[in-house]
């Protein structure tokens, strides 16, 4: 109970020192004194303690059909909880993030804190000639300053793609780095030759992260970046804010690498991933590309499902994990991929491998993107965090990636994935069929104002948009070979295999080899 003879606003009024105590507003706006016996007993039962909150996470999934257009507004729960956070924080933020695009509200939350004495620091991405994707980086860095980038790094330590020695036949009409690869199904192999269109030489080391670290006990991250399509809301993206001292010091580490690392190697330092235990969620948190998360970590997740995994990502090129993904349907494991349109158009793209094997994949019509890098397993684990299933975000980019075992938040996930799974029409599932994602076959996209298959051309401008639109460039070929046919071409494409794990084996993100298997 609280002691009579005292009315306190809650309010988050400051607090004034008077003598003998602190001077208060009371309900019609005036000022008195309270003794500071009183104020030692009111703050016990009045004032929450901001080290004694609860350590949870939360999870936000912004659903891709709420808006018809990105904006700069920030009405989606991606945007308020970090405004929030940001409006809250006493001592520090850390953010390390793609770029910003259109996110008024959140650059002058961040402004705001800076004026009233917050210590912030923030890092970007930039290529080797100093340019940042997002328009309205440049802003943050003159109105919030002290933001560090990595172009140092891209100039000391970019790398060039050199020519391999596969066999395979390059694809006609592509051009780029070729990738040969075979999945084992059934008694068959199914052969591809993956390649871009266009060639490319280096290798851009993206600082991919989309992380805010407020003061040192909280952490804000997943896969939406502050734009206006991210935290603007008319992508599909998935969030989680933690609330837990050891899990920012964690990112706090990882933040520290990339800060300091201009005067430093061009590798960040490993360290085990560590498991928190945080009320009723279990997690660990990986950083690319020290902890190498795909194998270690995503595909651990994968080799030890028994029932079902839905998977939402924006771009799934990674050959081991599309030999996971059909290990885990060949053994009875139902498995649903919803990926990107645009990332649908990508050579490396192996969504129709996926479908190839039985696997169901849909490729989502919304307009805006499917941009989320998470998946569900047997509605015990959830994925997240800012990495794409690929090479890039295993080898060379900056992420950090989530793996928790909570039914809640499993739960949370494959109630929203039903829900978009079902928005998207049942013909985008079929093999070969993808939609155009800047045309009348997705959603508001001939409207929305954006550009949203990177083409520089946006909306009416774009031929996809025109009465009669172009059809879409054919991707790179695939084919299936008996057991017996594939011995001759073993030298020219290599079997991408799973990792297989002992099921039972206890620890629930670590997988043990079956005997006389290789780990």
């Amino acid at each position: 109970m609280r002691p009579s003879g005292f009315r306190v606003r809650k309010s988050g009024s400051r607090l004034t020192i008077c003598r003998g105590g602190l001077l208060m507003p009371d309900r019609r706006g005036s000022w008195y004194c309270l003794s500071l016996s009183a104020v030692i007993v009111l703050a016990a039962y009045s004032v929450p303690c901001r080290s004694a909150q609860a350590q949870t996470v939360e999870l936000i999934l912004q659903d891709p059909l709420e808006f018809d257009r990105p904006a700069d507004r920030c009405e989606s729960d991606l945007c308020t909880s970090l405004v929030a956070l940001i409006d809250d924080a006493a001592s520090s933020i850390n953010f390390a993030i793609y770029g910003a695009r259109n996110q008024s509200a959140i650059m002058n939350s961040v402004v705001r804190a800076r004026n009233r004495g917050v210590r912030i620091r923030g890092y970007v991405d930039r290529d080797a000639e100093g340019e940042n994707y997002y328009t309205s980086t440049e802003s943050w860095v003159h109105r919030i300053g002290n933001i560090r980038d990595d172009e140092e790094r891209e100039l000391r330590c970019r790398e060039s793609i050199e020519p391999t020695d596969l066999k395979c036949q390059q694809p006609r009409g592509f051009t780029g780095p070729l990738q040969c690869s075979a999945y084992r199904i059934g008694d068959r192999f199914l052969a591809a030759s993956h390649a871009a269109r266009e060639p490319f030489g280096q290798v851009n080391q993206i600082m991919h992260h989309k992380f805010f670290v407020i003061d040192e006990e909280h952490v804000w991250t997943g896969s939406a970046n502050i734009s206006d399509s991210g935290t603007g809301g008319y992508n599909a993206n998935a969030v989680l804010i933690i609330h837990s001292a050891k899990v920012a010091r964690a990112y706090l580490n990882e933040f520290e690498q990339v800060w300091n690392r201009e005067h430093s190697t061009c590798n960040k330092t490993p360290e085990a991933p560590a498991e928190f235990v945080l009320g009723d969620s279990e997690l660990v948190v990986m950083f690319s590309p020290q902890d190498r998360t795909v194998y270690r970590g995503v595909s651990t997740l994968i080799a030890r499902a028994r029932h079902r995994i839905n998977v939402g990502v924006f771009f799934l090129t990674s050959k081991q994990l599309a030999a996971d993904l059909i290990a885990a349907h060949q053994r009875g494991v139902k498995v649903r991929v919803i990926v990107d349109a645009t990332a649908a158009k990508n050579g490396y793209t192996k969504h129709e491998i996926l479908r190839e094997a039985g696997i169901l994949v849909k490729i989502e019509n919304w307009g805006g993107k499917m941009h989320m890098k998470s998946a569900s397993i047997d509605g015990e684990v959830l994925i997240g965090g800012s990495m794409n299933w690929t090479s890039a975000g295993e080898w060379t980019n900056d992420e950090n990636s989530l793996l928790i075992r909570s039914a809640r938040l499993a739960a949370q996930f494959d109630d929203y994935y039903d829900r978009i799974w079902d928005s998207i029409p049942a013909h985008w599932q079929r093999r070969n069929a993808r939609p155009d994602p800047e045309s009348a076959q997705s959603g508001h996209a001939c409207r929305d104002g954006a550009d949203n298959d990177f083409d520089g051309l946006v909306d009416a401008d774009d031929p996809g948009c025109s009465a009669v639109p172009p059809p879409l460039p054919e991707l790179p070929p695939h084919r299936w070979l008996s057991t017996t046919h594939y011995r001759d071409f073993s030298d020219e494409y290599r079997v991408a295999w799973p990792k297989r794990c002992l099921p039972d084996y206890r620890p629930w993100y670590v997988c043990r080899a079956p005997s006389k298997t290789r780990d």
